[in-house]
């Protein structure tokens, strides 16, 4: 492979379960051994130092990048998250940056050709970007790692891992499917990545994800560090917290991204980055969170103040974004452009957005996976919304017209959001 289209083309020829292909159908349920077998093929290795393994239902990836910025101030830092809004380099980052094409080009040429010389199965989509990130890891000798799970935890690729740090963000409702119905099953499957003698930290969770946590933390000998039992951060202002963990407190940090509910992955995320680097000063602590940039969560558009981005896709995440739209009252009129995923319970998630979106103008994500907008008007008008449908370039020329004094809002899909920030390039 000689460029990033190259790169595209060869991942785009795999079975890929988060665009197109139903999971449990292709190569059967999730599961592990595929992937180590991979990593014995490829001779790779699964202990990764100083690594953080993040594990939810919301928040993964501002936990993520708040661990990022964070561990980066002492080491060479190289990140996993998904998906990605509009180009698979930023699915694994180094420092925070997109690697150069050519490490792209390196690594996907060895891991085809290893399967092509049958040392490896044939993978996903998803789990030959987690076996280039393992390359990456041997290849750039990387001292810390950040790695988001892509679904659930147990089964999930990234849980080939040996010894990690696993962090748990909220836990709630999403791929019931898959997961299992109740908030026990859910934790179960999330919980599912922590190591024996290893380390957890969780923020406050529901009663019943909780308990099943501790099970699973009990069962591990795992360390467990508990959001408002072990360590707190706090409101101290708009977008302002108060840290305490033991007898380290650091008080007014700014928190760029927006919502309430952000000190919790905060808090998460700094409890397990100093529980590995403790000497981390206040001052440089402050000045890297404040300097974190996370496109797509509750974003303002640059050049148009009135338009958000949110990547909300499922009924926690849609709750979220419900309180935040009903703190701003500056606008005179909101609506919604919206796309959702056919898996996704679309009444209970939308039901966040009641009382702040005046309209819903919904269509289609450029995915298969996608639901039929038709049928999410039909779930938007039972419960009470002005809705309808509209073709996606149609809306986003009209979100681009709306007066200052109306808001619009680009949410439900990490696809459409992504899609909409690409057109915007051209527009």
């Amino acid at each position: 492979m000689n460029t990033f289209s190259d790169v595209e083309r060869f991942l785009d020829s795999l079975i890929n379960y988060e665009v197109d292909t139903p999971l449990g159908s292709g190569r059967d349920a999730p599961k592990l051994e595929p992937v180590r077998a991979a990593v014995r093929g490829m001779g790779l290795s699964v202990a990764l130092p100083n690594c953080l393994h993040i594990a939810g239902t919301v928040g993964k990836g501002s936990t993520a990048a708040f661990a990022q910025v964070l561990l980066s101030l002492r080491h060479r830092t190289l990140t996993f998250t998904s998906p990605h809004l509009i180009s698979a380099r930023e699915r694994v980052q180094l420092d925070g940056r997109n690697l150069p094409d050519e490490a792209w080009c390196r690594g996907m040429t060895a891991l085809r050709d290893a399967h092509a010389g049958g040392r490896t199965p044939k993978l996903t989509y998803f789990e030959t970007i987690w076996l280039f990130y393992l390359w990456c890891a041997r290849e750039l000798g990387t001292t810390a790692h950040v790695v988001e799970t892509g679904l659930g935890g147990s089964f999930d690729a990234t849980n080939v891992i040996d010894y990690s740090t696993a962090v748990l963000t909220r836990v709630h409702f999403d791929h019931t499917h898959i997961l299992g119905k109740t908030l026990t099953e859910i934790a179960r499957d999330k919980s599912g990545i922590i190591k024996p003698g290893c380390r957890c930290v969780s923020v406050a969770q529901e009663p019943e994800a909780l308990a099943q946590i501790e099970a699973s933390a009990g069962r591990a000998k795992a360390q467990l560090l508990l959001e408002d039992r072990d360590f707190t951060c706090t409101i101290a202002g708009e977008q302002v917290h108060h840290y305490k963990f033991g007898s380290r407190a650091i008080e007014s940090l700014d928190n760029p991204l927006r919502g309430e509910f952000q000190r919790h992955n905060l808090g998460v995320a700094l409890t397990a980055v100093l529980a590995i680097e403790p000497e981390l000063h206040d001052d440089e602590i402050r000045a890297a969170i404040a300097g974190l940039h996370l496109p797509g969560r509750m974003q303002t558009v640059p050049r148009h103040p009135n338009l958000l981005l949110d990547v909300c896709h499922n009924p926690a995440s849609f709750e979220e974004l419900g309180i935040v739209l009903r703190r701003e009252r500056q606008y005179s009129k909101r609506v919604a452009l919206l796309a959702m995923m056919k898996d996704k319970d679309a009444r209970e998630s939308l039901a966040g957005l009641a009382g702040v979106a005046d309209e819903l103008w919904i269509t289609q994500a450029p995915t298969p996976r996608s639901a039929q907008p038709d049928d999410l008007v039909e779930s938007a008008r039972e419960i009470g919304f002005l809705a309808r449908t509209i073709d996606r370039e149609t809306a986003y020329r009209e979100l681009l017209h709306l007066p200052l004094t109306s808001q619009g809002v680009v949410c439900g899909s990490f696809y459409l959001v992504g899609d909409f920030m690409r057109w915007l390039e051209h527009a």
